[in-house]
């Protein structure tokens, strides 16, 4: 009876170990295909699915019109100054006077 129980136990331990070097060396997903950004200007490339996927309807249009509309009205006011002159740290404290000998 213990020779069976052992032989099971053995048996599930190695179907662990199995698993888990087949995870540890698989090999990584290939990954996507680049996508050319020029032959998709002003579409949507949709990226939830772990894919780049293109759509290009109607409501999308919109949306990116709609975005940038609202993107170029908050950047209609914001300018940039001169950059502020870089200064010199200053100079270092003095050394400590040395502790008074008895």
């Amino acid at each position: 009876m213990k020779s069976r129980g052992f032989k099971i136990t053995l048996a599930v331990l190695l179907a662990a170990l199995a698993g888990m070097a087949w995870l540890r060396f698989r090999p990584p997903p290939a990954p996507p295909p680049p996508v050319d950004l020029t032959k998709h200007d002003g579409k949507t490339i949709d990226f939830s699915s772990g894919k780049p996927v293109i759509k290009d309807s109607p409501r999308d249009r919109a949306a990116i019109e709609k975005a940038k509309k609202e993107m170029d009205e908050a950047a209609r006011g914001v300018t940039f100054g001169p950059s502020p002159k870089k200064t010199e740290p200053p100079p270092a404290p003095p050394p400590a006077p040395p502790p008074p000998s008895k």
